[in-house]
């Protein structure tokens, strides 16, 4: 009997192929809710059998549901044809659109083709409670109230990222490229939103010193774009919570106490989903202890972000068309996944959170001050320095104490941390001339607290 692949059906010789066959399972689930691949045959339809064993149904199961999302009914078994093994994985699914390791498929004819934008926005607009007629509705407003330069970056962004093929030449073509104007030259509402020059958007953003929140320290009301707006908002918060430094190499690394993509989800989150024709802003506020985030929009059909997370439901979009302008330049990435990775991240770096929506919209709350890695390496750093403190006071007598600068300090730190550096490295590493630290080095050595022991290419230094 003749076999051949079809919008249902795709054929792989090996498991090799197994990345491309997730892909021909998105491709068939967003355009007949169903697929089946088999391993073993080869594309001419030709059996050509597969080895089996659990680990190879366990690999199968493991790639197929952590890369195909939202994650559809899947049955991998073994099947006997022409006498010879061969493993068949079947999915089934409405919750469209499917991505396949971020991207969205759709099959033509047994090829697996990129979904474009129009195709993209349309299996949104079909889900429930979506606000796809407020972001087309006409504006007054036309080009000259577009901020071009932002256009032309979001375009080379777009492009960079592969989901868009298109050479910026003016910003009428380049709005009507993303569906943003009408046929008149007006700027529909999520053009405006998201490219407007005069501040369609509105961010509070507050810093209180205690987590009363009677009192506040900072009090910003910014006016921006969309993406104006998203910028900013990462901005606020980057500035605004701490950092720990440390010296990795000749490099200063600083690590947050929040991670930086977790926020970066839920900022973007918040703008993607805000219900904008409510009239309400878009918060950011800082307390001792948390960072909160909230969005007038709150999460369609009261879904659980934990089901969006755990690849149970696909996204439920309020506006499809800024979504689908935002998943361009990849600033979301598949849809639905950006809670998976902020409960990933946060978990990582051991960060409580929470999350509630009600009548005014959803919140989200990163905590403060419980990241145990960040704490675990300011004791670190805490107790290396009472370390070398302690090696300097029982060398010196307290009458003979000298009177360190905050340069000797950390030259002694550094010595301390790796006895075999050079003054070069270390000028490096305190941002200093190598002459001003040879200079101090000698200070230090002539008052009996460190030596150099061995020749200066070979030797060592060691604190006394």
């Amino acid at each position: 009997m003749k076999r051949q692949e079809s919008e249902t059906l795709e054929f792989k010789k090996t498991t090799a192929q197994l990345r491309e066959a997730v892909i021909s399972l998105c491709a068939m689930l967003n355009k007949h809710n169903v697929g089946i691949v088999y391993f073993g045959i080869k594309d001419d339809g030709s059996v050509f059998g597969h080895e089996i064993g659990q680990k190879t149904l366990a690999d199968i199961s493991h790639e197929v549901r952590n890369n195909l999302k939202p994650t559809p009914f899947i049955s991998i078994t073994s099947e006997i044809i022409d006498e010879k093994n061969v493993i068949k994985v079947f999915v089934s699914g409405d919750d469209t659109p499917y991505s396949a390791y971020g991207r969205y498929y759709t099959r033509v004819h047994d090829a697996d083709i990129f979904m474009d934008s129009k195709l993209l926005r349309k299996y949104f607009e079909s889900k429930d409670k979506t606000y796809s007629k407020w972001e087309e509705k006409a504006t007054s407003y036309g080009i000259d109230h577009v901020n071009e330069e932002l256009l032309i970056q979001y375009i080379r962004d777009a492009n960079d990222t592969g989901r868009l093929n298109y050479i910026y030449r003016n910003p009428e073509e380049a709005l009507r490229k993303l569906n943003l104007i009408n046929e008149e030259g007006f700027l529909n509402n999520a053009g405006y939103f998201l490219f407007g020059n005069d501040g369609p958007v509105l961010l509070k953003e507050v810093i209180y010193p205690t987590d009363e929140r009677v009192s506040f320290t900072d009090l910003k009301q910014f006016r921006g774009n969309i993406l104006e707006c998203i910028a900013e908002g990462l901005k606020y918060i980057q500035n605004n919570i701490h950092y720990f430094s440390e010296i990795i190499g000749t490099k200063r690394v600083e690590t947050p106490e929040i991670p930086l993509g977790a926020l970066r989800e839920i900022v973007i989150n918040s703008f993607a989903h805000c219900q904008y024709q409510k009239g309400d802003s878009n918060e950011i506020s800082i307390t001792k202890s948390k960072v909160r985030i909230y969005n007038p929009g709150g999460i369609l059909n009261d879904a659980n972000p934990l089901d969006f997370a755990s690849g149970k439901i696909g996204s439920k979009i309020r506006n499809p068309l800024i979504a689908t302008v935002l998943f361009k330049n990849g600033m979301i990435d598949a849809f639905g996944t950006g809670f998976d990775r902020t409960f990933r991240l946060c978990a990582d770096s051991k960060v409580d959170y929470e999350y509630f929506s009600d009548e005014y919209g959803f919140t989200f709350l990163f905590k403060r001050g419980k990241n145990d890695k960040i704490s675990d390496k300011i004791n670190e750093q805490n107790d290396k320095i009472k370390s070398l403190n302690d090696k300097i006071n029982d060398k010196i007598q307290p009458s003979e104490t000298p009177n360190l600068s905050a340069l000797d300090e950390m030259i002694l730190q550094i010595i301390s941390d790796d006895s075999s550096i050079t003054i070069p490295k270390i000028a490096e590493r305190v941002k200093k001339s190598a002459i001003t630290v040879h200079r101090h080095i000698d200070k230090l050595v002539s008052k009996g607290i460190i030596e150099r022991i061995g020749s200066r290419k070979s030797g060592l230094w060691k604190v006394r």
